[in-house]
């Protein structure tokens, strides 16, 4: 399936460097703020991972048995793993204060 599809892509995204799509996903603050990133202590990231991952092994042990369960576990707290990265990562933008 890989082999049918390949032909038909283009290399234009081949061509374009990481750095200009990471700085792309996200427009710059408006004036008057500035952007902060997200500092999610590594205990909120762990306690919220193993409840995803508690969710998705009883979604997965619903469907699959057993092994849905491991599935369901590993990708439930990938899955929040992954999320919390890039979240982290783009940050956000706070008010700009000015001391009179």
């Amino acid at each position: 399936m890989f082999a049918v599809f390949m032909p038909s892509m283009t290399n234009t995204a081949a061509a374009t460097s990481p750095i200009a799509v990471e700085s792309a996903e996200f427009k710059p603050c408006p004036s008057g703020t500035y952007r902060m990133r997200n500092t999610t202590s590594n205990r909120k990231k762990l306690v919220h991972s193993l409840i995803a991952g508690g969710i998705g092994a009883a979604i997965g042990g619903g469907i699959g048995g057993g092994r849905g369960a491991l599935i369901g576990l590993g990708s439930g707290a990938g899955g929040y793993l992954v999320f919390r990265y890039v979240k982290d990562r783009r940050g956000r933008c706070v008010q700009r204060y000015v001391r009179g």
